[in-house]
């Protein structure tokens, strides 16, 4: 169960930091918006497997909540620089 809990959250958590970086990138639009959207639909896959492919949920949970962080900060970076350009 809480590997399922793992791949579900953490995959909806990693995909969404993963759209949203791209958005961040891209700058303002809506094209941007929809390509950033499309990655995370595009992320929410290859986590789900990899969360049934770890040999444990720690690591899963481990994985997914440490890569979403690491997406999440370079999102915020990549806003801070939009803004200040």
């Amino acid at each position: 169960m809480n590997r399922i809990a793992a791949a579900i959250i953490g995959g909806y958590l990693f995909a969404s930091c993963g759209g949203a970086l791209l958005s961040a990138l891209n700058g303002p639009g809506s094209d941007a918006m929809l390509g950033g959207a499309l990655l995370g639909l595009a992320l929410y896959a290859p986590a789900i497997i990899w969360a049934f492919a770890t040999r444990s949920a720690t690591r899963a949970w481990a994985g997914l909540l440490g890569a979403s962080f690491s997406l999440a900060v370079l999102t915020a970076v990549a806003g801070a620089a939009g803004a200040a350009a």
